[in-house]
């Protein structure tokens, strides 16, 4: 699938930050390639013709064809006559691995002292998880004369997980709520239903790795929409809507992982309607949609603006409660919900009754829990970005929010050879590219602050002193640094 970018929206995108005089054609060049390296441009975005370019960037036909033909010498753009030129990556590169799973990758490496930063999760909340489980142990027994099975979930836990959508401002009632077994979960029977093997998807991009693993076990074939320095680029979106006419896109609008972007309302309410006309389903996450720690009131949920049943609503209580606790939903029209129900027998018949009822009890104190995560968690943020402006004031990234983890902008783009370098120093991190859909981001890295404040002070500094060993932040040739995602 090949989205053609308008000169006008390139010569937005790219900025004046290349102009360099007496070396324009390079200077354009290499900020093209910094869009493609950054994932601010999609692989395989046809480009404007030189003719088309020049005048929107206001430069000569010529400066456009000599930094066309750079591109093109170093791999990053290919030509057919008749059919234009896409912007592509040199032979070898490629989208990175997803990050082992939690609790793994020490493990897997024989390493029992590795600092892992590749899992952005906290512990239970305690002692409010004890105190529910409990009280949900005690009325296990009103349940014990029943089988057990109950594919769309507990009645009980529906009505609380709707009645949490109603306070948030989307009005939710209970048949519109499927209970699943954690978000994954959830998104792997979602496109289990509504994705066809070969069907494009289209997804953040950046996005969360696992999002990209559930698409590619579902046979189906992820489409990047680059996300803007401020945000959602509804244009892009709309282009890649009107080019492939895809039945589902994917997207994070709360907090975003990795990048801790927050989709605003009135961008909520535009994606939702592109969705709705073109017959798209819009599947937000928001996994992380609870973990605010500061700044502005967060938006009512995507869901909210749309009373025709375009979004579906994935979630669980897997990062504002606990992983162990694998308790996720879909919220859907209820039909929907009808039939990923039936579906949901392929996978497995019910969730376990037990955790369940864990869960209706935490709900029950949902605002203890969340004041819970947000006292841990700010200190660790704030622990996190001192380190980074002391051992390392070169990388940049924007002050979370909320959710769980920084995305840090690296001076070169050296991602992959740094998450090398840094595991044999017995730190794990996750890499750019593993949260891109075609090798790109290699100029980013993802650092949660889920760490106590000393370990993450500790990991930083290593992680800067490896990074000078391998020139991230000294010896290499720094890119065109756009405006950071």
């Amino acid at each position: 699938m090949s989205v053609t970018v308008a000169p006008t929206v390139l010569a937005r995108t790219l900025g004046d930050g290349w102009r360099r005089p007496g070396a324009s054609a390079h200077a354009l060049a290499d900020a093209l390639r910094g869009l493609v390296v950054d994932g601010r441009l999609a692989v395989r975005t046809r480009v404007p013709s030189e003719r088309a370019l020049a005048p929107a960037l206001g430069v000569s036909r010529g400066t456009v064809s000599r930094a066309y033909d750079r591109l093109r010498a170093d791999g990053y753009l290919v030509s057919a006559r008749g059919a234009g030129s896409w912007l592509t990556l040199p032979d070898g590169a490629g989208p990175g691995d997803p990050p082992p799973v939690p609790g793994a990758a020490g493990a897997a490496a024989g390493r029992a002292r590795a600092v892992d930063l590749t899992v952005a999760a906290l512990p239970a909340p305690e002692p409010l998880l004890a105190e529910c489980a409990a009280r949900a142990a005690a009325g296990l027994s009103r349940y014990a004369a029943t089988l057990g099975y109950a594919p769309a979930g507990l009645a009980v836990l529906r009505e609380a997980i709707a009645a949490r959508f109603s306070e948030r401002g989307a009005p939710t009632t209970a048949d519109q709520i499927l209970v699943t077994s954690g978000a994954q979960h959830a998104l792997h029977l979602v496109l289990s239903l509504l994705a066809a093997p070969g069907e494009r998807v289209l997804v953040d991009a950046p996005t969360y790795p696992r999002t990209l693993s559930a698409v590619r076990a579902a046979r189906a074939r992820a489409v990047a929409v680059p996300l803007g320095a401020s945000g959602w680029d509804l244009d892009a979106w709309d282009a890649a809507i009107r080019a492939i006419g895809p039945r589902l896109g994917l997207t994070i609008p709360d907090f975003h992982n990795p990048t801790g972007l927050t989709m605003s309302a009135g961008d909520r309410a535009a994606l939702a309607a592109s969705a709705a006309r073109a017959g798209m389903l819009l599947v937000a996450d928001e996994t992380l949609a609870e973990l605010r720690l500061d700044g502005p009131a967060m938006p009512p949920p995507l869901a909210a603006g749309d009373p025709g049943g375009a979004v579906v609503t994935i979630g669980s209580m897997s990062k504002s409660a606990w992983g162990g606790l694998r308790i996720g939903w879909i919220r859907a029209a209820p039909r929907l919900i009808r039939e990923l129900s039936a579906a949901r027998a392929d996978l497995d018949l019910a969730g376990p009754v037990l955790e369940q009822l864990v869960a209706v009890e935490l709900l029950a104190r949902w605002d203890e829990v969340l004041a819970s995560r947000r006292s841990l968690l700010r200190p660790r943020r704030d622990a996190l970005l001192a380190a980074l402006a002391e051992h390392a004031p070169a990388w940049t990234c924007r002050r979370p929010r909320g959710g769980l983890s920084a995305w840090v902008r690296l001076p070169a783009p050296v991602a992959t050879r740094l998450s090398s370098a840094a595991a044999r120093e017995d730190l794990l991190i996750t890499p750019g590219p593993s949260f891109s859909v075609d090798g790109t981001f290699e100029h980013h890295v993802r650092l949660p602050f889920t760490l106590p404040p000393a370990e993450l002070t500790n990991a930083v500094r290593t992680l800067a002193e490896t990074a000078g060993l391998v020139g991230s932040a000294t010896t290499m040739e720094q890119s065109p640094a756009p405006a950071a995602i």
